[in-house]
C-alpha cells in the first residue's frame, strides 16, 4: 500500500512538473484618453459672440473598446474660475463602443462676452472627464477595461475663448 500511495505521488508530482507554464495573461490595448478641450467663436461684436466647448475623447489604443449600455459617459464641466468644485455638467455623451484610433466629442454652445468679469477676467475652465461603472473592471469583459485611468480627465481654461476675440 505504501508502495502504491508513493507512485501515486511521484505520478503527481512528475505530472505537475511536466505541465507547460499557463499561459501568460493578456492585457488589452485599449486605451480611453480625453484628448482635447477645443473652443470656438462666433463673434457679434468685438468682445461678445456665442462661444462653443467640445471635448474630445480618443481611443488611443490598438484595440476596440466594447461595453453594455450605461457603464461608461463623457462629461464635460463648466467650473467657476478659482473653484475646486465639480462644476456645473454642461455635457454629457452615453456611449458602448469606440474603435481604435476614433473619437467621441460632446459640445456645449453658450454667449460669452470677453470685457465682463465673469468670462473675460475670471473665465470658467472646463473639465472633460471619461467616466466608467464602479465594477467595470470585474464584470468579466476585457474588452471594456480602460489600461490607462490616468488620462481619463483633462482642464483647460476658458481664457482661451478670449483669445479667440
Amino acid at each position: 500500500m505504501k508502495t502504491l500511495k508513493l507512485v501515486v505521488l511521484a505520478s503527481i508530482a512528475i505530472i505537475a512538473i511536466s505541465c507547460e507554464d499557463d499561459d501568460p495573461i493578456r492585457v488589452l490595448d485599449i486605451d480611453l484618453q480625453a484628448t482635447a478641450i477645443n473652443f470656438s467663436i462666433e463673434k457679434e461684436t468685438d468682445f461678445a459672440g456665442t462661444a462653443t466647448i467640445t471635448g474630445i475623447v480618443t481611443n488611443i489604443g490598438s484595440e476596440n473598446f466594447v461595453s453594455a449600455t450605461n457603464q461608461q459617459r463623457i462629461l464635460l464641466y463648466e467650473r467657476p474660475f478659482g473653484s475646486s468644485s465639480a462644476g456645473s455638467l454642461i455635457g454629457e455623451v452615453n456611449f458602448t463602443s469606440l474603435n481604435a484610433g476614433e473619437q467621441l466629442t460632446v459640445s456645449y454652445t453658450r454667449n460669452w462676452n470677453s470685457s465682463s468679469p465673469d468670462e473675460g477676467e475670471f473665465p470658467p475652465n472646463y473639465v472633460l472627464q471619461i467616466t466608467y461603472d464602479p465594477d467595470i473592471a470585474i464584470d468579466g469583459n476585457e474588452n471594456n477595461d480602460d489600461k490607462n485611468s490616468a488620462n481619463n480627465s483633462l482642464t483647460e481654461s476658458g481664457t482661451a475663448i478670449n483669445d479667440l476675440f
